[in-house]
């Protein structure tokens, strides 16, 4: 019977799990049965023969799982030995790009091939993954692996297909070029072996600059790039994305590339890439979605993607070398052991005498990390606050608003202070409405400028995209909205804060039909914002802030940087499209929400005249009907 976990509960440890099963004999049939290279890794990786990161980790056991899964009938994929074979024995032909021969592939790289290779659907035998992604540090031989697989792909697999398309695909022209250079040189490697001049010569196969094609099969592989018009024109049975977290690769280039092949049997797309610098790029997106699937073991919404990710678990991890080869398996061979660590720790060195640790942190190590000096948040900070779930209703709760102008999104941001046992959190809910006046009141070329699924956004109840014919923002909307939530939720807003530039009328409107709830001007400079901006910053990285998987709230807070002058700081965007809107309102909520637990009325106007200022509605009527009057 097959046991199904969920890594994400805090009493559920992935390596203590798999000890008890294996104590057990849970997998005994499976080792009995299966000897290829891609099993033994995992094996490996999961007893601690194998130094390995987490995702690796959940990679292998999900792995075995998977093969335990397939001999009780109702899985719908099984694993094929005999194309894992087929995949290691050509990848044995294939010369590596340096030397210009073949080498042997570490256990790692053989895993990839025969992981991507092997599985297939039950049903028509065809492969179980139509999308694979392997992330990996720089200089760990990706170029010669990418190599393997589209040369099998077209030599092997497409040999008795006519038409078919494949494609290198990079970001650029002048990177695809260095990159086709490998493959031409492989595939005339390949052309001089008795086995595949035949077919070669049979097929009139020839390569130049831009393409690999049969005069006979019409069979092609294309050189092309993120730019190349005619993407949508193909189908391709097989695509290799060759750095795909450089920010070229955005949604719509990879949506060219997938919806051709929807229609193609067989097919596959490689994404082959280290980690970037920036989040906003879909990689950043498919890595964290990925690990979360892979964390929850009986998650099958994602059986048809591989995913793969060599990295360090914790950036702290650059101060122990040894802890490498968890983001750069290659340090394994002891060929380039010494060579490649001696060639790390030198660049790390340096990285860290020219202040630029982060480049090293990111590239090197394969972490997802900002690289600039001046971002407001670390990616991490930001990623370990995402919480399931928090109840607002009847909570204390103090509102920060920022009013669109030209293309910018109103936000409104609630910071709602509670005691977690003695410690004191914050959690953060924001609501965003988004104009698409500057868009071509298209919703599709705002999230492209933008980057942000607002769609996706909308659907999960974070924003209300503008539904008039102008595509501007409705301030009434905007008004009603908010008074509907505080009402639903039975909120106790404490303060509404606001920058007042050129928000008189909704504000004004608000405050006229809330008369309980102070509202307070706050000023956009240095002098005002310095203070909570500092603030908030620390409660992020002390682990206090709370907030939901917003992904309008994660990318304004991932797109903020800080600005200085001699009064203190404050955020920025670092690029007119870089929506910073509501990370803007939330730290105006939280410059009177920082006192709450010492004086959750500071700074509030007293009105001298009321004799209930600073009390709340509850706290008023309690007066009214408690015993302090003797009548």
């Amino acid at each position: 019977m097959v046991q199904e976990f969920d890594f994400t509960q805090r009493n559920i440890d992935l390596d203590k799990i798999f000890q008890r099963l294996d104590g057990e004999g849970y997998f005994d049939e499976i080792k009995r049965k299966y000897r290829d290279p891609a099993t033994v890794y995992c094996y490996r990786v999961l007893t601690g023969q194998q130094l390995a990161c987490k995702t690796i980790k959940l990679a292998a056991f999900r792995h075995l799982n998977d093969l335990k899964r397939s001999t009780e009938g109702n899985f719908p994929y099984y694993y094929d030995l005999d194309k894992c074979r087929n995949i290691c024995n050509f990848a044995r032909m294939c010369p590596d790009v340096s030397q210009n021969k073949p080498i042997p592939l570490m256990i790692w790289q053989q895993a990839i091939l025969c992981l991507s290779q092997g599985w297939r659907t039950k049903e028509d035998k065809q492969k179980r993954f139509e999308r694979c992604m392997v992330s990996v540090a720089r200089t760990n031989g990706k170029s010669y692996l990418l190599n393997i697989l589209i040369l099998y792909a077209y030599l092997v697999e497409a040999s008795d297909q006519f038409n078919a398309d494949l494609c290198y695909l990079a970001p650029v022209d002048k990177q695809s070029k260095k990159s086709w250079r490998y493959i031409k040189q492989t595939f005339n490697s390949l052309q001089s072996m008795p086995g595949f001049r035949k077919l070669i010569k049979d097929q009139n196969i020839a390569i130049n600059d831009d393409v690999l094609k049969s005069t006979k099969t019409q069979n092609q592989i294309l050189r092309m790039t993120a730019g190349s018009a005619q993407l949508d024109a193909f189908h391709f049975l097989f695509a290799t994305v060759d750095e795909y977290g450089d920010e070229n690769f955005n949604s719509d280039v990879i949506s060219k590339v997938t919806s051709g092949q929807v229609q193609t049997s067989n097919r596959q797309t490689f994404f082959i890439s280290t980690a970037y610098s920036n989040p906003k790029v879909p990689m950043y997106s498919d890595v964290r979605r990925l690990t979360k699937v892979m964390e929850k073991d009986s998650n099958r919404t994602e059986d048809s993607t591989l995913a793969l990710i060599w990295q360090q678990d914790d950036q702290d991890e650059v101060e122990n070398p040894e802890t490498w080869v968890k983001s750069n398996p290659l340090l394994d061979l002891p060929a380039k052991h010494d060579t490649l660590l001696k060639g790390l720790i030198s660049e790390r060195d340096s990285k860290l005498e020219d202040g630029t640790l982060n480049d090293f942190i990111n590239r090197n190590l394969n972490m997802w990390l900002q690289t600039a000096k001046d971002k407001y948040l670390k990616l991490e900070d930001i990623q370990k606050s995402v919480v399931s779930d928090f109840e607002i209703d009847n909570q204390d709760c103090y509102v920060g608003f920022d009013l669109s102008h030209a293309s910018d999104d109103t936000a409104y941001s609630f910071v709602f202070p509670h005691l977690n046992g003695e410690q004191k959190k914050y959690f953060i809910l924001q609501h965003s409405f988004v104009p698409l006046a500057r868009a071509d009141n298209s919703i599709i070329v705002k999230e492209k400028q933008d980057g942000i699924n607002y769609s996706n956004a909308e659907k999960l109840g974070f924003c209300d995209i503008s539904q008039n014919s102008y595509g501007l923002i409705d301030e009434d909307f905007v008004g009603r909205w908010f008074l509907d939530f505080v009402n639903d939720h039975h909120l106790r807003v404490k303060a509404f804060i606001y920058d007042p530039y050129q928000a008189s009328a909704i504000t004004d409107w608000l405050d006229n039909n809330m008369p309980e709830v102070p509202f307070i001007t706050l000023k956009q400079g240095t002098v005002s914002l310095s203070s909570p901006t500092v603030f908030l910053r620390n409660q992020f990285i002390a682990g206090n802030i709370e907030m939901l998987a917003d992904p309008i709230l994660q990318t304004c807070l991932a797109n903020a940087v800080t600005v200085a002058n001699p009064y203190g700081i404050k955020i920025d965007r670092t690029a007119l499209t870089s929506k910073i809107d509501c990370a803007d309102a939330t730290i105006d909520a939280m410059s009177q929400a920082l006192f709450y637990f010492e004086n959750p009325n500071h700074g509030l106007k007293e009105d001298k005249k009321n004799p209930f200022n600073g009390m709340s509605n509850e706290e008023v009527n309690e007066f009214f009907t408690s015993d302090h009057f003797s009548f």
